[in-house]
């Protein structure tokens, strides 16, 4: 009878369990599937955990501020709390971009907004301490009172605190400004097909006006392709967006030679990447005093996945290609930081063997945030040219070779700077930028006759750059 018992306890066992198992297959294939866009709170856990390991490995700025890392595994704590089900995935983009600009890196960027959202019906752009506000045409919605004081009732200023948090350094916050849908997550309002502006001016009452907003894909594509012009009959301008188009594009090549020639030469860089050095060189020949020593050095994060190549196509080589002044020798010895790699050296632009006779064009080079990359050197090494003119907006400092990576589950593609660049005295030129002769914001239609006056009368009465 005790052998009976025991079966039939074990039977009754199996029956149970296999029950269970039932139900729990069931509840499997009855649970709604999350609708498209939204991530399981596992699927954000390891997402967050790649992201981590990636920025601690081959962040070269986190070696500049280690102590961010422990300020990103704080922030993700709080994300992971916050979400303890699921999140959209428009949501999880953003808090990503919030903890990529944790690191101050001036060239990480974050894959856009997969879905369409909400946008400002609006185009904001910056006065001093104040927003104009501006329609399609770049005209100001009303007159008398051209400052957006309030949008939604909250002030400019919690907008522009909430936009900043996403941002990257010296990245101009106009942009992000524009993303409505996303601000007003961050500032817990109500999504809503209508958006309300305040306006205001000078000794005049402010006005609400209430505009439906705008839904398009947030990704925009700088222009690949140079644009060229005769403004009059002495002045060229040029504007680049790809450098490294110029070095296979003889045509190009030629079309620039001819432009050389011009008394005045205006380079429009304000969206202006690649890393070809070829318009540098150019530009060098004839404004840059002749050198034996580097240009400048670099750096690159050691990772497992980054070999000793990596800056090549930067155009860097080893170090032990120079004989470097003893005092330059100096200055990077004490920079040992053993998360970076061995130093590389840059050479120089101009060798005593491509001097030229001195250039007597005046050169104007229009810059900001969106000179990157080779548009950074020729920045920086321009503005100690004569007859050279730098005006815009101060660049951001983005010189490096990036690292990109992919999170799993959300699809978002994240690139960050595995290298830092220094001058040609050892002084770190990444996160740094350039600012220019003359800081000012520039509209993208300029009125080139009063640019061209203004240039002028620079170049008349400053002696300095003759």
């Amino acid at each position: 009878m005790a052998m009976r018992s025991g079966f039939r306890e074990i039977f009754y066992l199996f029956l149970l369990m296999l029950l269970i198992s039932s139900l729990q297959l069931l509840r499997f294939v009855l649970q709604r599937p999350l609708p498209q866009g939204v991530l399981t709170h596992e699927q954000m856990v390891l997402d967050l955990q790649l992201l981590q390991q990636q920025l601690s490995d081959y962040s070269a700025f986190v070696v500049l501020k280690p102590d961010r890392l422990k300020l990103l595994q704080q922030r993700v704590s709080q994300i992971t709390a916050r979400y303890p089900q699921n999140i959209s995935l428009n949501r999880f983009n953003t808090e990503v971009r919030k903890l990529v600009s944790l690191i101050d890196d001036p060239g990480a960027s974050v894959s856009a907004l997969p879905l369409a959202s909400a946008l400002l019906p609006i185009t904001v752009q910056q006065m001093q301490q104040q927003w104009l506000a501006l329609d399609d045409s770049g005209q100001p919605l009303d007159l008398s009172r051209p400052f957006l004081s309030h949008v939604d009732g909250l002030p400019i200023a919690l907008w522009l605190q909430a936009a900043s948090t996403m941002a990257t350094p010296k990245q101009p916050l106009a942009p992000l400004l524009q993303q409505l849908q996303v601000l007003r997550q961050e500032l817990g309002l109500r999504d809503k097909d209508t958006v309300t502006l305040t306006l205001t001016g000078h000794n005049v009452d402010t006005v609400n006006i209430e505009l439906p907003i705008r839904y398009k894909l947030t990704t925009k594509r700088n222009p690949a392709i140079s644009q060229w012009q005769w403004l009059d009959t002495e002045t060229e301008l040029f504007r680049f967006g790809d450098l490294d188009r110029l070095e296979n594009d003889r045509q190009l090549q030629r079309d620039f030679q001819k432009a050389l020639q011009a008394k005045t030469l205006i380079l429009d860089m304000r969206q202006t990447s690649g890393f070809s050095p070829v318009l540098l060189q150019m530009l060098a020949k004839g404004r840059q005093y002749p050198a034996s020593q580097p240009m400048g050095y670099a750096r690159y994060r050691r990772a497992s996945q980054l070999r000793s190549d990596f800056l090549n196509p930067l155009g860097y080589v080893p170090l032990n290609h120079f004989q470097l002044f003893p005092p330059i020798s100096a200055v990077l010895s004490r920079q040992p930081q053993p998360e970076l790699s061995q130093w590389y050296a840059r050479p120089p632009m101009v060798t005593p063997k491509d001097v030229v006779p001195l250039a007597t064009q005046q050169l104007l080079l229009l810059i900001g945030p969106g000179c990157r990359n080779e548009c950074e050197w020729l920045a920086y090494y321009a503005k100690g040219w004569r007859k050279t003119l730098l005006i815009g907006d101060s660049t951001s400092g983005d010189l490096a070779r990036k690292h990109d990576f992919r999170l799993p589950a959300s699809e978002i593609t994240v690139s960050i700077s595995a290298s830092l660049v220094y001058d040609q005295y050892g002084n770190l030129l990444s996160g740094k930028g350039t600012t220019p002769d003359l800081q000012l914001p520039l509209p993208q239609t300029l009125p080139w006759s009063k640019l061209l006056q203004a240039l002028r009368l620079h170049f008349t009465k400053t002696p300095t750059v003759q």
